[in-house]
Parts: structure tokens; sequence; C-alpha cells
């Protein structure tokens, strides 16, 4: 079953306090047949110490035989789409056969999540793309988000769950992430659902969206309201150079298009 290897790609800025827990549910994996790119995108805490200290554990672990780099922003900040974006180019020549996507705050539900997702790629004969329900984490809340039901390129595109790791995507039809932004997200599910044909969907919670990190870009204010009125002009821009095949891609296209143009005029610049 071990023929399929993952690599597994983590954006990181400042989470050095969540790298340990992170790291932990990646190297619990039963199924070992995996790499790790770890982007720091400009530190300024520990991240990158802490990173390093679990690339010698990894190579110290007999069973696994993968890849481990960790790599620095050398440009500036690129924030989590750019640092997705200069991982895949640095590392692409061998990744595996399917990318995940974690951010570094996040963790893995269990020690069986590589092994599941495996067995339910062999099970859809290897789609192009695999759903992943979640967890959410809130407090001491753990609630699952189940998306097994999102089977079809038509479902996926239109749902509200457009985090990239959300999905398990067939490497060669990854497609990249607006930059220099904090709404990634959105355009480049757009995208990536229009470069899909196959899909499947598996209903074990496979990451832990941690929402206790105040920290992160979705839940500081003061990053938020400094870079919030860009990212939104910015987004609106993206939605409008994105061009698609797919009419139920095109459909979510326009409908997003609408609603950012409406946050536009009416002033609503904040999350």
């Amino acid at each position: 079953m071990e023929n399929c290897r993952f690599t597994i790609i983590i954006p990181n800025y400042n989470n050095a306090e969540w790298l340990d827990q992170m790291f932990s549910s990646i190297f619990v994996q039963t199924y070992k047949n995996y790499d790790i790119v770890f982007m720091d995108d400009c530190s300024t805490d520990r991240s990158v110490e802490i990173a390093q200290s679990w690339h010698d554990k990894f190579f110290d672990m007999d069973e696994w035989s993968g890849e481990f780099n960790v790599l620095l922003s050398a440009n500036g900040k690129r924030w989590n789409g750019g640092s997705r974006n200069a991982a895949m180019r640095v590392y692409t020549p061998c990744m595996g056969d399917y990318t995940i996507f974690m951010d570094s705050d996040d963790w893995f539900s269990s020690g069986d999540c590589l092994e599941e997702i495996a067995k339910a790629l062999e099970a859809s004969n290897y789609p192009d793309l695999l759903r992943l329900s979640y967890y959410t984490l809130i407090g001491d809340n753990l609630s699952l988000c189940d998306l097994s039901d999102q089977q079809t390129v038509e479902r996926i595109v239109a749902d509200q769950n457009v985090a990239c790791w959300t999905k398990c995507v067939k490497t060669k039809k990854l497609v990249p992430f607006p930059e220099n932004t904090l709404m990634e997200d959105v355009v480049q599910h757009i995208k990536q659902m229009d470069n899909v044909e196959t899909v499947a969907s598996i209903n074990k919670g496979i990451i832990v969206w941690n929402r206790n990190n105040r920290n992160s870009c979705s839940r500081d204010e003061t990053l938020q309201n400094g870079k919030w009125k860009s990212s939104l002009y910015r987004y609106y821009a993206d939605l409008l150079d994105l061009e698609v095949k797919n009419p139920a891609c095109q459909a979510e296209l326009e409908r997003r298009r609408a609603v950012a143009l409406d946050n536009i005029k009416n002033d609503r610049f904040v999350q």
C-alpha cells in the first residue's frame, strides 16, 4: 500500500508555540512514505531552530527514508500563498505523487491519517483530488466537519471550505497561489477545482484546525486591519484575471466576484 508517496508542504511564520505539536503528529504516522517541506517566512521566534531539531529527529527514525527540507524566505515576507509557491518551485523536481498542505499551527488528528488517505486513494483508483474532512478546535471543544458527501467538482468548488488543507491533490495537478495577500485561498480553490477531473472524499477527520492560535492570520486583528484592505483589492483583481473552463467553477467565480465588489463598495475590509 505504501507505493503512493506524499509531500507535506508547511508554510510558517512565528508559530514556534505550535510546531512541536504539528511535527509530532507527522512523526507518529504509521504510513512512512512521505517527504516534508517546511517553508519559513521570515520568522522572528524560534521556529527555524525547532524545525531543524525535528529535522534531526526524523532522520534518526529507522523506518523513515524521506526528505525533510527546511527552506527560508530569501526575498522578504511572502505570506502563506507565496511560501507555498516557493516550496513547490524549489521542491517540484522530486515531489511525491500527492501533495498535502498543512498550516504550521495545525496537526494531524491521529497517527493513521496518511494510512487512511492512502487507502482512500487506492479504493478510488487514485483520483486527481481527495477531499479531506477535518476537525475544528476551539478551546477544548473538538468538532468534526464531515466533507465526505463532496464527491464532485461541482459540489466542492461551491463549498465554503476552501482551505488547501482540505484537499490531497495529485502533484501534477497542483496550481499556484496568489501572493502577498491574506486572501489566497478562494482564488486558488476555484483554480484548483478547475484543474481536476476525478475527485473522491474521506469521512475521517484528517487535520485539526487550531482556532486557539491568536497570532494566526485569520485571528490577528492588528494584522488584518493593516493588510486586509489591500488584500481585498488584490483578491478582487485576482478574481477578475482568473479564467476557468468548468461551468460550475465559472458560476462560483462570478458569485465571488460579486461578493468581493460589494464588500469593496461598502468598505467591509476587516474579516
